[in-house]
């Protein structure tokens, strides 16, 4: 059993129960294809699992996937050798919701320009950041996931939000929660718009600068989902200009990013190192959700959650 990056003691107790564990020591694709080749299993967090790796192990019976997202593993190689990828689609939704809601609210009030004043002896700039109140503002969910669904309950449950949703591959919509028709109507109207949609080639740049051209001057962007689904040159351009209120981002098309990316020195912003699912809970779930899904394909026995079922037809 091969671990590209560490994971969850708990998870790590569970696999150990029935398999031998190694850990590389460089979180890399390069590292992963070298060390794969008599692995029976492998479970990855954010290193790539290419066609190339997956060529190199010979042995590879399952890859697991230690995140709710496939983007970073080649799914049609793993299919091609019959290899069963499992992951965990909803252990970290509660943490990510969490984490897209606070950065709305720390945005929103202008918490770290406040914490800065204090810590610079800027008291009296409270004079000139003033905030937003949340209470009935339009919030538009981009992605009506299991995340995007909780992000829009917290919403409207926390601060009786209206909440728009846009999301075409959903044909009922949670409680509560209003119909975008497109995603152009959603960004006309919402105060604050949250992206919760996977990496696919209809959701890269889905947000670009045409997009960022029709929000409201004063809303706000959060991105939890991944990089690539936001134009973040884009983003950093209509920042700059004032065109749009603020933007908390987790995710970037490159990680880390580089230190002389626009964005990073764009105002009225907030970042975080796609640490989103990174709470203890979330993490544990996440370890021994895949540990267990892995055990049971080294077992022959079918997984609870896979991203390619069809390995599994005769």
């Amino acid at each position: 059993m091969l671990l590209s990056e560490p994971i969850h003691d708990a998870g790590v107790a569970r696999l150990e129960k029935e398999a031998e564990i190694q850990v590389l020591q460089e979180a890399s694709s390069e590292a992963l294809a070298r060390a794969i080749t008599g692995a029976d299993a492998v479970i990855v967090r954010l290193v790539p699992v290419t066609a190339e790796v997956i060529a190199a192990g010979q042995r590879l019976r399952v890859i697991g996937r230690h995140g709710a997202g496939l983007d970073n593993v080649d799914l049609p190689a793993a299919t091609r050798r019959r290899i069963p990828v499992v992951y965990v689609p909803q252990a970290n939704s509660i943490s990510v919701a969490e984490h897209a809601i606070g950065m709305m609210v720390a945005l929103s009030k202008h918490l770290f320009d406040l914490d800065q004043a204090v810590r610079t002896g800027e008291w009296q700039r409270r004079q000139v950041i003033v905030g937003m109140e949340l209470e009935g503002k339009t919030l538009g969910v981009i992605g009506l996931g299991a995340i995007g669904r909780l992000v829009a309950e917290k919403g409207r449950a926390a601060f009786h939000m209206r909440v728009l949703g846009y999301d075409p591959y959903v044909s009922a919509l949670p409680a509560g929660v209003e119909r975008a028709d497109t995603l152009a109507a959603l960004l006309r109207e919402a105060d604050i718009i949250t992206v919760h949609v996977p990496l696919a080639a209809e959701t890269r740049g889905l947000i670009g600068r045409h997009q960022l051209a029709m929000c409201k001057p004063t809303a706000y962007l959060v991105n939890t989902s991944r990089g690539e689904v936001v134009d973040t040159i884009a983003l950093a351009e209509a920042l700059h200009a004032g065109r749009l209120g603020g933007a908390g981002v987790d995710v970037f098309p490159v990680e880390p990013p580089p230190s002389d990316h626009p964005l990073l020195h764009a105002p009225r912003t907030m970042f975080s190192p796609h640490a989103a699912s990174h709470t203890e809970e979330s993490l544990q779930r996440m370890a021994v959700s895949v540990a267990e899904d892995v055990l049971l394909v080294l077992r022959s026995e079918r997984p609870r959650h896979v991203g390619n079922p069809e390995v599994f037809t005769k």
